[in-house]
């Protein structure tokens, strides 16, 4: 698990030394080496476990924002531990035809969401 990024829906393989990591700080910390940067990438997605390449220089948005075999969407805002600290909760919510909405409240509206339940 990325304690980078919180909500990362993938790992990444690094080129340069055929490992996964959960985001490019994960490698930075544990690799005595520099991430080697490639245009085409490997992904390994957290939901349904499947592994999948896609191409930088023919990305798009329509399509490549989603892992192949399940759909799931890996291309999101990310949530750090500074995001937490801040008391903010964010909420994505993918609708009925791939509307997606998101939702984001404070810590002083949160409380007071919960003081009226």
């Amino acid at each position: 698990m990325c304690k980078h990024i919180l909500n990362a829906q993938v790992s990444i393989r690094a080129p340069c030394c055929k490992q996964w990591f959960d985001c490019s700080e994960c490698h930075a910390e544990s690799a005595d080496h520099p991430l080697m940067k490639e245009h085409e990438m490997a992904f390994a997605c957290k939901k349904c476990k499947k592994c999948f390449r896609k191409d930088t220089r023919e990305w798009d948005p329509e399509s490549d924002n989603f892992c192949p075999h399940c759909d799931n969407c890996f291309v999101i805002e990310a949530v750090t531990k500074e995001d937490q600290k801040k008391g903010k909760l964010v909420l994505e919510l993918e609708q009925s035809h791939g509307v997606k909405r998101k939702i984001e409240l404070s810590a002083e509206e949160l409380a007071e969401l919960e003081s009226m339940m």
